[in-house]
């Protein structure tokens, strides 16, 4: 007989479902969601599933029936949510077990005194944790957690199809561009993420404008700040910009692969899982200091390079050394991209984390 989990989310992210299939395969699992889309994102990311949503009725109305006598244990992906924080207070009256994820963060000096007792009490009575880096689990113990019950699983999103075998040649990169109707004698940098401030986009598109005009900038996404964007475009008067909605997975896949480099300026990502996409299509990355992934997996002139948050020109003028770079320097620094981020697949997160299930 399958032991009986629950698990809690903030919302159906494509990787959360992939990573919840495969936990069904030796767990009956009940899965809830706490708001069905959002966080600015294209409706179309989103997953559909066996899952219900705190914002629908439906979703409420079961959610409030629930008898935690009948679950063996209690997964919380983002327990600072409402509904978490309502589990784990309900789990440690009852005794039930429970689990809590971070997929990743920057430590900080601690803040409201009130606040970090309550973190404490969340965090500290769990029976296990998952943390996605040496980041997130000094974030844990920061506030009580027992090192011996934190368990690390490479966060990542990725799948076979997601990785190449080497980086592309300039050939391959060129029948590419030919498809995609990219310019075929320019260097591209490639940027994946929703068109919204916390990206720094905007500050990029400005900074780029002292970049050669061989070197082409290509932003992905889509989103509120495209007109903004474009804005910035025209009153630079800048012809190598490109910006483009968003795509699918397997259409992204080709941009990345068309692309010489990867850049990433963003404000904060608690973790920035473009960057394991771009690395595991074997290009070089340039991403701010305040990208968890950048500061976990970059090593700097290695596999790329990170450059303080804010300061955009410093992400430019890295940019620009690597574009005007010969093709070998940057194959071999994809290369190393490439090596860094083999071990982060979808299916060894499962592995790893369901080691931490199996430890309750």
């Amino acid at each position: 007989m399958k032991h009986k989990v629950l698990i809690v989310s903030v919302y159906p992210a494509p990787y959360r479902m992939e990573l919840f299939a495969r936990f069904t395969e030796l767990y009956d699992t009940d899965v809830f969601f706490e708001h069905s889309g959002g966080d600015e994102r294209n409706k179309n990311w989103f997953s559909s599933g066996n899952y219900f949503t705190l914002d629908s009725e439906e979703g409420r109305i079961r959610f409030k029936d629930i008898s935690l006598n009948n679950y063996d244990f209690v997964v919380l992906y983002d327990y600072t949510e409402q509904a978490a924080r309502h589990l784990i207070s309900k789990c440690r009256k009852k005794k039930i077990p429970y689990i809590l994820n971070c997929d990743g963060v920057m430590l900080s000096p601690h803040g409201n005194p009130l606040k970090d007792i309550y973190k404490r009490f969340l965090i500290s009575g769990a029976a296990a944790y998952l943390a996605s880096g040496e980041h997130a689990k000094k974030y844990f113990m920061s506030f009580g957690a027992d090192e011996k019950k934190i368990h690390l699983h490479p966060f990542s999103a990725l799948v076979p199809d997601d990785f190449v075998d080497a980086p592309l040649s300039g050939a391959e990169k060129l029948t590419l561009r030919k498809k995609l109707g990219l310019p075929e004698t320019q260097k591209i940098a490639v940027g994946v993420g929703r068109f919204i401030p916390l990206k720094r986009y905007a500050e990029l598109i400005e900074a780029w404008a002292d970049m050669p005009p061989s070197c082409t900038l290509l932003l992905i996404g889509g989103g509120r700040e495209e007109e903004h964007y474009r804005a910035v475009i025209r009153e630079k008067g800048l012809e190598n910009v490109i910006l483009e909605p968003f795509h699918p997975a397997a259409e992204l896949r080709e941009y990345y692969r068309a692309a010489d480099i990867f850049v990433h300026p963003t404000s904060y990502d608690v973790w920035g899982l473009v960057v394991n996409e771009a690395m595991a299509s074997g290009l070089p990355v340039v991403v701010s200091d305040h990208c968890v992934a950048g500061r976990e997996l970059i090593k700097d002139g290695e596999n790329g390079y990170k450059t303080p948050m804010g300061d955009e020109a410093a992400l430019c003028r890295r940019a620009k050394e690597l574009l005007e770079a010969s093709e070998d320097l940057r194959a071999s620094m994809g290369k190393e991209a490439l090596e860094t981020i083999k071990p982060y697949t979808l299916e060894n997160m499962a592995s790893a984390q369901l080691a931490a299930f199996e430890s309750i």
